[in-house]
């Protein structure tokens, strides 16, 4: 893989004896004793790279680079989510031969650089205006989006109603209403590096799939090495999984057959093998059928 999106997720635990679990706050503001989840997928295969557990008080931003070098990672180019990184850790990246589109935090002190929006473009049916400046070794990319920036001013004004805010912190955050920014080393189109970035969900759609499918999220685990095996467990059946979903989506069938569907099917099927007696057992018509639209070869004729 050459393009690299790299995330954190947590699960909670109430174990005593788990050293991982810390009390940290996450995104949802819940204070419990929690084990941080670093995950890095890979763009061109669609296949995660590295599941690894972290204690739950680390920050995420002090959680890449240590990723990186126990991947050994070069000459990729990084993909994350706002508040990964900080100038220490992206001229770490830089440092390490890689390069990276990270976007900026709202209160980045680059959104004071003035980007012209020269460059304009389609992105499934919502206008985005586009512009992009180099800055020593640095390339800002702004982008502006109309229709996010109505959303935003919602929101703002719904906690202004609630109370959450004061009305002078919602004009404060008005200002950069549907604008987002990232500060990277890649010389693309604003184009490219805005389609690039929107291809991090893959890195959520894989912990949707780790922590609801593979249920590797349930951690009633006593230490560090429980853990760890079983996260191990949990990368392994998450690898199979996609490589599943492939197959299928290859075939045409994701309306039909999910994974868990798949092999609920095949499960039908045993090969039974003791002291040089090998045999397959009765495969069912439809389990033959399924193996033919997955262009498959694991039963005999």
């Amino acid at each position: 893989n050459r393009h690299l999106i790299y995330d954190l997720s947590f699960v909670f635990s109430l174990s005593d004896n788990l050293s991982l679990a810390e009390w940290g706050r996450n995104h949802q503001e819940i204070a419990l004793p929690q084990v941080n989840i670093a995950l890095f997928c890979g763009l061109e295969t669609g296949l995660p790279v590295m599941l690894r557990p972290i204690p739950g008080s680390v920050k995420d931003v002090k959680t890449l680079l240590p990723s990186m070098d126990e991947l050994q990672i070069s000459d990729a180019i990084l993909i994350f989510d706002r508040g990964f990184v900080s100038e220490e850790v992206l001229e770490g990246i830089f440092n390490r031969n890689c390069s990276a589109v990270v976007p900026q935090r709202r209160n980045s002190t680059y959104y004071q650089t003035r980007i012209h929006l020269n460059d304009q473009f389609m992105y499934h049916k919502r206008l985005i205006r586009a512009g992009k400046r180099v800055i020593d070794d640095k390339i800002l990319y702004l982008f502006e989006d109309k229709d996010l920036e109505l959303e935003e001013n919602k929101a703002l004004f719904e906690r202004v109603e609630k109370g959450d805010i004061t009305k002078e912190e919602a004009k404060m955050r008005a200002k950069q209403a549907g604008r987002i920014l990232f500060v990277s080393n890649v010389n693309k189109t604003p184009q490219e590096i805005y389609e690039l970035y929107k291809t991090r969900d893959l890195v959520e759609r894989h912990f949707d799939t780790l922590k609801n499918e593979v249920q590797a999220d349930v951690l009633y685990l006593g230490d560090r090495s429980a853990v760890c095996g079983h996260l191990f467990v949990g990368f392994l059946c998450l690898y199979l999984y996609c490589k599943l979903m492939m197959i299928i989506k290859k075939a045409g069938i994701t309306a039909e057959y999910s994974p868990k569907d798949v092999l609920l099917m095949f499960s039908k099927v045993m090969r039974i093998s003791y002291e040089g007696f090998d045999q397959i057992t009765e495969v069912p018509k439809k389990v033959r059928e399924l193996e033919k639209k997955l262009s498959l070869d694991l039963f005999p004729k």
